[in-house]
């Protein structure tokens, strides 16, 4: 669908989350007018920004960090949600500043990218540039289109769609360059060709000739074959005789070495059998020594296991003298504490005598913070005054003087229009005058009376153009003075005007210090204070206090502890006294009065306990040692087996050997192994060499192929730089059609705004004016647009007009071009239309939205003037209240 056809869009609900002031709002439009209202700062603009970003956010004209800078302060992002109809169909749009969005149609998902939200929005409702330069004018756009030339020729080349027709013409004059660039390379490549014909032929030849070569070369490879196959027979035969031959020469080697090896074995094993037996005699008389001293090993072990009771005896005395320290602590802990839980009892009574006086105390405290508050608001407030230079009366007197210089200022600029006009029409009759005198030369009559000219004294004629013109010219200086004065005070009462706003401000700052100081005058600050003081030493007590319990109680839940640990360690001395008795009991049992006694006879025992320990090991050593040389007769008997084995392999093999060396002579073997490398490398040369001529054989056919190929990619190339040729051509009158159509384009758009906005801002201005001009003009050799007014016949700069006058030629302007973009339009969207506009024109254009914009089926309205709400037929309030906007529906309009 092309983007100029009737669309039907109807914007029927915004959902915004926390986006800029907005912190969750939801509006509702309706068909016909709707005008949002509310005050400067209120987050009017904000619901239109919503509405764009909701279609275009991913469009490569946002700027980066456009998310961030308009996600609401302390959130983490935004989420808008836009519910629209669209040519019979629901849409809606969902953005979120994570990227999380999706547009859905009748309830499916049609794109979940922001990007493609976007592309979707240009291609089936507005493309951006459209919709922003025709369906949405914004804050501040108005009057820009007026005295920013830039601005002007970018806004008018958009909406006249100049800049399409000269991007189109761009376009062809691009591709003309590139279309001149294939030529030449065309060119060169035909140029760069040579003598392809010959070349094919010589490649041709030296293919035949390889093709011969490698068949002559197969045949003698055929021979060579032939003759290789048959001495290869011969030649393995001898070698795998050889291989055998040797083989067995090696284990015949390795079987006369076994048996070398076993006979050593033999008489080792032998030796080692007669060391043993020796070895087993001196240890059987060792054995009978062990039996003689054996009743010692019990005794002695016997004693040696009481002595350690003499360590356990001393670490029962050490553990009894800790717990008897401990318990001695854990007594005057519990006194302690004991004493203690009589003392918290008078501690939580003082803490309720100072939790009574706190609350008492802290509602001063609380009245002295807020009586601060206001002391220091006081301060700001008189400071900024006094910055100012302003006192109460000075400041009333000059917003007097602000209103009496505005009533001035209207009159004086009516005064200045009537000079204007009045120079004017002076300009014409001196103008006329002199035409007249110049008429004079050789008339027949006079150009006044129509009287011959002789009837007239001679002279008197042009003495009383002369006189006239001399009265004229007086008339004309007087006039310049009077508007000179005009213009000179209309300065200075602007200069007065231009502080309203300031004066206004500070007016508002001194009814806030009014009502500070009458709130102070209710307080005593002084007292205040004093209970304050009184007030945070009663607190700082109370939190003391209550440390004080939470510390006593802490350790009075110890008091229990302690007491069950107290008689823990008491059953535990018990048990250690008794164990005490009992190792005493067990000394006396074994016949000794003290445990130096014991220790005594362990002594006595000791050499031959430690003699017979070193004989214990005396058996163990008699058995290794019996099976170790029952072992070795076993081993003696299987290598005396194994050799003789051994032997009569070795016999076999040495036959075996002499019977293979009648088959093979090595004069034999290297004859033929001579003859069989020979013809081997001889074959492998022919191979290589067929292999070479093969590869030739492939690189000339490819060389042939390419350049039969580059034969063809001439031909064509002729083809196409022919159809080169005729494309050029064509592309050159295409682009002379396109600069024809968007110079007629140009002059068709901008008489047809020309004419909108004469009649809308005749309307505006009460017929005033008689409309406005758009003229194309050269300047400093660059083309400019620039725009006049008709007054009184004549053609008036944009500076002749006063400061509403400009808004409501802006304004005018800015809606003609709306509705030549969309002739069907059906959706409008201003934003702030009314600044600096007086009351006369305010309602005017509550008449030209009411006569013009009616016809469009849905328009948007920003505005903070109430006299807007007499035009629309959906009122919206906004309004900020604790930092956030806040939107409610009003009321319907009153059309």
């Amino acid at each position: 669908m092309a983007w100029n056809e009737v669309r039907k869009m109807r914007i029927r609900s915004l959902k915004i989350k926390n986006f800029r002031a907005h912190e969750n709002s939801h509006v509702e439009f309706s068909d016909g007018i709707n005008l949002i209202i509310g005050q400067n700062g209120s987050g009017k603009s904000s619901i239109l920004e919503a509405v764009f970003a909701s279609l275009y956010l991913g469009h490569g004209s946002f700027p980066r960090g456009y998310k961030k800078v308009n996600t609401r302060i302390g959130k983490s992002g935004f989420e808008l949600v836009l519910k629209f109809d669209h040519n019979g169909k629901n849409y809606e749009i969902v953005r979120k500043s994570n990227g999380e969005s999706y547009l859905k149609e009748n309830g499916g998902v049609l794109h979940e990218k922001d990007s493609d939200i976007a592309r979707w929005s240009e291609r089936y409702l507005y493309p951006l540039h459209v919709f922003r330069n025709a369906l949405y004018i914004r804050q501040g756009e108005i009057e820009n289109i007026l005295v920013d030339e830039e601005v002007r020729e970018k806004v008018l080349r958009k909406v006249l769609g100049i800049e399409d027709f000269e991007n189109s013409a761009n376009n062809a004059q691009e591709v003309l360059r590139e279309l001149r660039k294939k030529r030449e390379y065309l060119e060169k490549l035909i140029q760069a060709s040579g003598d392809i014909q010959n070349k094919i032929k010589e490649q041709e030849k030296r293919l035949g000739e390889v093709i011969h070569k490698i068949n002559e070369l197969r045949k003698k490879e055929i021979e060579t074959a032939e003759k290789l196959s048959a001495v290869s027979k011969r030649y393995e035969e001898l070698k795998e005789i050889k291989e055998i031959l040797t083989q067995k020469e090696k284990e015949k080697l390795s079987v006369e070495g076994s048996m070398k090896k076993l006979e050593a074995d033999i008489k080792n094993t032998r030796d080692r059998i007669a060391e043993l037996e020796k070895e087993l005699r001196v240890l059987r008389d060792k054995e009978g020594r062990l039996k003689e001293i054996e009743w010692v090993k019990k005794e002695y072990e016997t004693l040696n296991a009481l002595m350690v009771k003499r360590k356990e005896l001393q670490e029962i005395e050490l553990r009894k003298s800790r717990l008897e320290e401990r318990i001695k602590v854990l007594q005057k802990q519990i006194q302690e504490l004991e004493s203690k839980s009589e003392e918290l009892e008078e501690t939580k009574k003082l803490e309720k005598k100072l939790l009574d006086d706190y609350n008492v105390l802290k509602t001063f405290a609380e009245t002295y913070d807020m009586v601060r508050q206001l002391v220091v608001e006081k301060e700001k407030y008189s400071t900024e005054l006094e910055k100012a230079g302003y006192t109460k009366e000075k400041l009333v007197n000059e917003i007097k003087n602000v209103e009496k210089a505005k009533k001035e200022l209207k009159e004086v600029e009516d005064k200045i229009l009537t000079l204007k006009g009045e120079l004017n029409g002076l300009d014409k009759i001196e103008k006329s005058l002199r035409d007249n005198v110049s008429k004079l030369e050789g008339a027949k009559e006079c150009p006044l009376c129509k009287r011959p000219i002789e009837e007239h004294e001679e002279g008197e004629i042009k003495r009383e153009y002369t006189a006239e013109l001399a009265k004229i010219e007086k008339k004309k200086e007087e006039i310049a003075e009077a508007l000179r004065k005009a213009l000179k005070r209309k300065t200075e009462l602007e200069k007065i005007r231009n502080n309203e706003s300031k004066l206004i401000k500070l007016h508002k700052t001194l009814e806030f210090l009014e009502n500070v100081e009458s709130k102070l005058e209710k307080y005593n600050i002084e007292e205040l204070k004093k209970k304050t003081e009184e007030f945070e030493k009663v607190r700082e007590r109370v939190i003391e206090v209550k440390k004080e319990i939470i510390r006593v109680n802490k350790e009075l839940e110890k008091l229990n502890e302690f007491k069950n640990e107290k008689e823990t360690l008491l059953r535990k001395l018990g048990d250690l006294e008794r164990k005490k008795a009992e190792v005493l009991h067990e000394i006396e049992e074994k016949g000794f009065e003290s445990f130096e006694d014991v220790e005594k006879r362990l002594k006595e025992l000791e050499p031959l306990y430690k003699e017979y320990i070193s004989l214990s090991n005396v058996p163990q050593e008699i058995q290794i040692r019996e099976k170790r040389q029952e072992l070795l007769e076993t081993t003696l008997k299987d290598k005396e087996k194994d050799l003789n084995l051994t032997k009569n392999v070795f016999k076999m093999l040495s036959k075996e050997i002499e019977e293979l060396k009648v088959r093979f002579t090595v004069e034999e073997f290297e004859k033929i192994s001579k003859e069989y490398l020979s013809l081997s490398s001889l074959h492998a040369a022919v191979l290589k060499e067929i292999e070479g001529n093969e590869n030739l054989k492939e690189e000339v056919a490819r060389n042939l192929e390419d350049l039969k190929r580059q034969l063809e990619a001439i031909k064509k190339a002729k083809e196409e730089s022919e159809l080169i040729e005729k494309m050029m051509a064509d592309m050159k009158v295409l682009r002379e059609k396109l600069l024809k159509l968007k110079a007629e384009a140009e002059r068709r758009g901008l008489s047809e705004v020309e004419r909108v906005a004469s009649e809308l801002f005749s309307d505006m201005t009460e017929r005033k004016y008689q409309g406005i001009k758009i003229i194309r003009e050269k300047k400093f050799g660059r083309e400019r647009i620039r725009i006049v007014v008709l007054y009184q016949g004549q053609e008036e700069e944009i500076d002749f007009l006063s400061g509403g006058e400009r808004i409501a030629l802006g304004l005018s302007f800015r809606l003609a071009l709306s509705l030549y973009k969309v002739k069907n339009m059906e959706l409008l969207i201003l934003d702030e239309p009314t600044p600096f506009l007086d009351e006369e024109r305010r309602k005017k254009l509550v008449e030209i939205i009411t006569q013009h914009l009616r016809k469009i089926p849905q328009v948007i309205i920003v505005s903070h003037d109430e006299e807007l709400k007499d035009a629309a037929d959906y009122v919206i309030r906004v309004s900020l209240i604790g930092g956030k906007s806040n939107v409610e529906v009003e009321s319907l309009g009153t059309y």
